[in-house]
């Protein structure tokens, strides 16, 4: 996640607003295994996660833009992304889920599992999801880490953007010409079974990896990346196509019309709403704390509906204890471990030179 440092926008602000969506639509899940579907096909979570994408690819084109040298690139995403991760992660197993266990202390350190756990998701992988009797009688049994596997698409999508923006040599055309490819191919994996074929070879690639799902955030990712580098501002034109699409995605019967409409809604809808209007008043508030919602929210949201089944309380209060928790979470992640990790990346960025591994900035009919 690249850290909004546009003036005037209220990307901060939507970023938190779609990570308790996702808090929201994991609540209702993990409690009763509901998950809410506004669009046939698409859940709260999932359109909460694709405008996670869209600000991302916006902000990180301009990150590259601004200076696009690969070794500041990669030391300000890592930078953000992994020293918040890691202390999570940590979090869930060491703290967490040794609280939780229903094994012996002994016997819940000396279990593979729980350094496997450990050691997949802190290195961003998230395809191991349990740990030894950690969350077993809930309703999503033994899940610990849900929401962190997105990651490893925001990874991908970073080393794609560096990539196409360096041999492009600025030229950017490659950001929408990156999109429609990405939507092309979502359509051929879904029509073409490319994920059940790499599913079953049942290799490491196919836990790490869904064609669907790299093309399906990829497309909202290079959609914010061509926005951010043709510097596209709000139209009242944009809030009307995102109305419209809102109808589309109701109303048609296909899957493909339907997920380009799904596309167009977080694109249109999504910019519309960070510059419209005095966005200023949107960024005064500098606690970034949508990332460490997203880390901390499932494994707290897991722990609280373990205690709330068991004293029969009802969703309301499993959703309120959680949320107070995540946020106290979120606000020790920032200041204590995100904040530092992004000034200290700055602080070395200051002693680098800075014309090492440039390349011309896009020109202005390019």
């Amino acid at each position: 996640m690249e850290n909004s440092q546009s003036i005037g926008n209220r990307f901060d602000l939507l970023r938190l607003a779609a990570a308790l969506a996702v808090f929201a639509a994991h609540g209702d899940f993990l409690y009763r295994l509901h998950l809410p579907v506004p669009f046939p096909g698409h859940s709260l979570g999932s359109l909460a996660v694709y405008v996670f994408f869209f600000v991302s690819g916006y902000l990180v084109c301009e990150s590259w833009m601004r200076a696009p040298m690969w070794r500041a690139f990669w030391l300000k995403r890592l930078m953000r992304i992994f020293p918040g991760l890691a202390v999570a992660v940590a979090f869930s197993v060491f703290v967490l889920g040794w609280a939780v266990t229903t094994m012996p202390s002994a016997e819940y350190w000396a279990a593979r599992g729980t350094w496997n756990n450990f050691l997949n998701n802190v290195m961003g992988l998230a395809t191991v999801q349990t740990l030894p009797g950690v969350f077993e009688s809930n309703p999503f049994a033994r899940a610990v880490n849900g929401s962190l596997w997105t990651i490893r698409y925001e990874l991908f999508m970073y080393l794609l953007l560096a990539s196409l923006a360096w041999f492009a040599r600025g030229r950017r055309w490659i950001y929408p010409l990156s999109a429609f490819l990405l939507a092309i191919a979502w359509q051929l994996a879904r029509s073409g079974g490319w994920d059940e074929a790499l599913a079953a070879t049942g290799g490491p690639v196919a836990e790490l990896f869904r064609w669907r799902d790299f093309c399906g955030f990829g497309v909202p990712f290079f959609l914010g990346s061509t926005m951010a580098a043709y510097r596209v501002r709000p139209r009242a034109w944009m809030a009307a196509i995102a109305l419209g699409a809102i109808v589309c995605a109701l109303l048609a019967d296909a899957a493909l019309w339907r997920q380009v409409a799904v596309w167009v809604l977080i694109a249109c809808g999504t910019l519309y709403v960070a510059f419209v209007g005095n966005p200023k008043a949107g960024s005064r508030w500098r606690a970034d704390l949508s990332y460490g919602v997203y880390i901390y929210a499932f494994p707290l949201q897991q722990a609280v509906v373990e205690l709330c089944l068991r004293r029969v309380w009802p969703l309301w209060v499993s959703l309120l204890l959680s949320l107070g928790l995540i946020l106290a979470l979120a606000l020790l992640s920032w200041h204590c471990v995100e904040r530092p990790c992004i000034q200290a990346a700055k602080r070395w960025l200051k002693r680098w030179p800075t014309t090492e591994g440039t390349q011309p900035r896009p020109a202005a009919n390019s």
